[in-house]
């Protein structure tokens, strides 16, 4: 088997979710490939390939595989039937579409161990949904490669091969790299040193011809920008959470409220211009938030979405308020479905509140968050007819998107808005 170093942290360090990423010839899904052929040639290992649509096994990974078993001198190890490879000694791989799937339907894949998932920036979060539960295997197998190390791999595992689209592809939504149990590589053509001489002229040619956003996102594996779309720039984010702003000891906190069982309740922090503190809570009462809050929220006043449930953590704040308990100086409820302060500039207080967080990302300083940063990426507006700016509902981003209700980005945006005040922000430093 041929190695490429930016991916042995896939044979060295696998984790329950290996997201391969990368432009063009890195050798993704042929190191994949490899290693599942090899590994099936001496192990009964069960496998689901899949992708988001597959109309034909040549839509699907079948023919890389086969490729990589015969590439190996292992083709007297596997027979090839009705569309299915199996090995001597028990092994096994199919190749399915995701979205012909149900969660019924794909229980017939149970006692499988291993998922590849090729083009995984195209799947859906409904298809990632479906697949994931339905490894179930625990434990771990050990198994020499073939160079004399013995390597230790989980029974149950996932790789997901992409060439990353947006920001928001939602295999990053649904499985944030900040979990313990998610790992990230990122390999492109210059990291692989079997690159072929036939694509690099052809990459040459589209460096030349190709925009440099194309080029980046085929080649670099630089995913597109929401473009003029989008209310913040992925730049200006990264900038932000990188930066150090300078705190003044004026304390402010925000706390978005789930409405259904899926959403999390997010509070945030910031002291000056610094975000300082972020929590995230689910299935709480609203008594339970509101006691929580309050001591969350120690030193300063809360702004707090006041929508729906949200209405009734309010009041029990405002209860506590008038207790000996209260530790926190004002509540600020804020209702999402309000009209603008600025009527002549924005449709509605949602669209106010992102436009206000924009014109302050310079000058503060976000927690380097996967989530946050994916919804605060994702968010598009459009201008009506009259010429203010509109901020796509967050039934229309999810929609759109197929992400779950952006809480942290909600946060955010509240924690940031300063209700037509227009106080000053200090400067900042940065490290």
């Amino acid at each position: 088997m041929k190695y490429i170093e930016k991916l042995l942290p896939l044979i060295d360090t696998p984790h329950t979710h290996n997201k391969l990423k990368g432009g063009r010839g890195g050798g993704k899904s042929y190191t994949v490939g490899d290693l599942i052929a090899l590994i099936m040639s001496k192990v009964p290992l069960q496998v689901l390939c899949s992708r988001e649509t597959q109309k034909s096994l040549k839509e699907s990974s079948y023919s890389m595989l086969k490729k990589a078993i015969y590439g190996q001198h292992l083709g007297d190890r596997f027979t090839f039937h009705n569309g299915e490879i199996s090995s001597a000694v028990g092994g096994r791989c199919v190749f399915i579409g995701l979205k012909e799937h149900t969660v019924d339907s794909i229980k017939s894949y149970t006692g499988f161990h291993w998922s590849w998932t090729e083009e995984a920036h195209a799947v859906s979060a409904q298809s990632l949904e479906t697949l994931v539960p339905t490894l179930r295997e625990d434990g771990y197998f050990q198994i020499d490669l073939g160079d004399g190390i013995m390597r230790v791999f989980p029974l149950r595992m996932f790789i997901y091969t992409m060439n990353p689209f947006s920001w928001a592809d939602p295999v990053d939504m649904v499985l944030p790299t900040h979990r313990e149990d998610v790992q990230e590589i990122i390999v492109n053509h210059d990291d692989n040193p079997y690159f072929p001489k036939s694509l690099e002229s052809e990459r040459v040619q589209q460096k030349e011809t190709l925009s440099t956003e194309e080029y980046n996102r085929i080649w670099r594996g630089i995913p597109f920008d929401d473009g003029e779309r989008g209310v913040l720039g992925r730049q200006s984010i990264e900038d932000a959470m990188n930066r150090v702003a300078e705190k003044n000891g004026d304390i402010h906190s925000s706390a978005d409220i789930a409405r259904y069982g899926s959403d999390k309740i997010v509070f945030m922090k910031r002291d000056g211009n610094q975000v300082i503190d972020m929590e995230e809570h689910s299935k709480m009462s609203t008594v339970e938030t509101a006691y929580r809050l309050n001591d969350f929220a120690e030193g300063g006043d809360i702004t707090i979405d006041d929508t729906g449930v949200g209405g009734g953590v309010t009041d029990k704040l405002e209860e506590i308020q008038q207790t000996s308990d209260c530790k926190f100086t004002e509540v600020k409820p804020i209702n999402f479905a309000e009209g603008a302060e600025d009527k002549l500039r924005y449709k509605d207080i949602i669209s106010e509140m992102w436009f206000s967080l924009k014109d302050k990302i310079d000058i503060i300083g976000l927690p380097n968050h996967d989530r946050l940063k994916k919804e605060l990426i994702s968010r598009n507006y459009s201008y009506l007819p009259d010429g203010r700016r509109k901020v796509e509902s967050k039934e229309e981003y999810k929609k759109r998107t197929k992400m779950a209700s952006p809480d942290y980005a909600d946060a955010a945006i509240m924690l940031f808005y300063d209700d037509g005040e227009n106080y000053a922000f200090d400067t900042v430093s940065v490290t």
